[in-house]
């Protein structure tokens, strides 16, 4: 018995030591049919053996899932991705080199034929069912790859992100304000309610329209000249994402029918989240009664697409949009040298790139008086129960100038940081 553990142990770190790339795995196998949960595939197996051969043809299927991608699996791609995490191998190796793997094998049936290479090993031929959903839940369960942003419920992202604020508002057409576009339309109107209770029920905090829209000379007034009313009202709604609700209606003898489209965008980036259409069938009621019932019949679906969008963020970052602004007065432009270490600008971009979420970043544009980023993924994570965001970010970037000896202001609006350096 205590040679048989002394054997295994040495398996296991001989399986760690030599990865599963250098054994002699086919990577020939083609998918026949899935059902999501088991794959059927057709491989080969080749060893000294036929005994040996037909397990080497059911490990060999697996390696080729994870290292090498199966067309119609995993969207063509290999499950451990481009690049492997750290781990992969040593997990892989573990598998291959145990009697684990046969953990996810549900059947085996080899074909009668078999050939004999050039080196005299037998080569079988083999239809095997992959359990690749289990396979796949122990690779994320021992940390080797990401879950699936879409398989994560919109509960857990809540949990380990910051969840966007969203205020649903009109779709406007050329040259219409928000208020032109809500005053004389009672469908307009209810879709936006009905959407906006779709929303609170999902446990998304929403922004009012009517309210934001109550203070809009204020915000325009805070905002300057240069700003539309209606880009004031997004910005000082506290918003991260703005909602916009479409409406047409045909009516005729047989009723009427109605087509709804609801768009996310980003305020800050103006990156769409999430969009999606629908058309109702004729029906003997009235437009704003059906539309109701669309709005509340599409905002589940509706709220997947942002679900899935916001669970990306967990392991890309949250986007930011960073704008440095030289002021008029200054005796310093983004070409100036600053502590006789480089340009201005080059100081700006080093660090951003350093703080960005993997170096994850996107130069809008640049001048002798601006630089601006309109992507700037930074860390969003909860860590100690406390929650990292745009703030922490913006708080680190100010801290940093002033190190410079830098006079510098800022002002935070949703994920918005616009810097002045004087």
């Amino acid at each position: 018995m205590f040679r048989k553990s002394v054997l295994s142990v040495i398996v296991v770190l001989l399986s760690a030591l030599f990865p599963a790339s250098a054994q002699n795995y086919t990577t020939d196998a083609i998918l026949k049919r899935t059902t999501g949960k088991i794959a059927t595939l057709e491989c080969s197996g080749i060893a000294r053996t036929k005994k040996e051969a037909i397990e080497m043809a059911k490990k060999s299927v697996i390696y080729t899932y994870l290292y090498n991608g199966i067309d119609g699996l995993n969207d063509n791609k290999p499950l451990l991705g481009s690049k492997p995490s750290a781990g992969a191998a040593q997990y892989v190796g573990q598998l291959l080199g145990t009697t684990r793997y046969a953990n996810y094998i549900r059947s085996c049936t080899i074909a009668d034929k078999t050939n004999k290479t050039a080196a005299k090993d037998i080569q079988v031929f083999a239809t095997i069912d992959l359990y690749t959903e289990s396979l796949e839940r122990d690779l994320v369960n021992n940390g080797i790859i990401g879950r699936n942003a879409a398989d994560i419920a919109l509960s857990e992202t809540q949990e380990m992100i910051a969840m966007p604020t969203v205020m649903v508002v009109p779709f406007r057409k050329s040259g219409q304000s928000y208020e032109e576009a809500i005053r004389d339309n009672s469908d307009m109107r209810m879709a936006i309610s009905k959407v906006n209770e779709g929303f609170i029920k999902q446990g998304v905090e929403t922004k009012d329209l009517l309210t934001s829209l109550n203070n809009a000379n204020t915000y325009q007034v805070r905002m300057g000249d240069g700003m539309s009313l209606d880009d004031a009202i997004l910005i000082n709604s506290g918003a991260d994402v703005s909602v916009s609700v479409d409406i047409n209606q045909d009516v005729n003898d047989g009723g009427v029918r109605v087509s709804l489209t609801l768009q996310a965008i980003e305020i800050a980036t103006g990156n769409t989240l999430a969009t999606k259409s629908e058309i109702s069938g004729r029906k003997r009621t009235t437009a704003d009664v059906l539309c109701g019932v669309m709005a509340q019949a599409m905002v589940g679906d509706f709220m997947k697409q942002i679900s899935t969008r916001m669970a990306t963020k967990i392991s890309t970052g949250q986007s930011v949009a960073v704008r440095f602004t030289i002021d008029p007065g200054s005796a310093i432009n983004m070409d100036t040298e600053i502590n006789n270490i480089m340009p201005l600008s080059d100081i700006l971009v080093s660090w951003v790139k350093r703080h960005a979420k993997n170096g994850k970043y996107h130069t809008q544009g640049r001048t002798s008086t601006l630089l601006a980023f309109s992507d700037i993924f930074v860390d969003n994570s909860m860590e100690d129960g406390m929650q990292s965001d745009v703030n922490d970010f913006a708080l680190a970037l100010y801290q940093y100038l002033k190190g410079l000896n830098l006079s510098v202001s800022r002002t935070i609006t949703g994920n918005s940081i616009d810097v002045i350096i004087y």
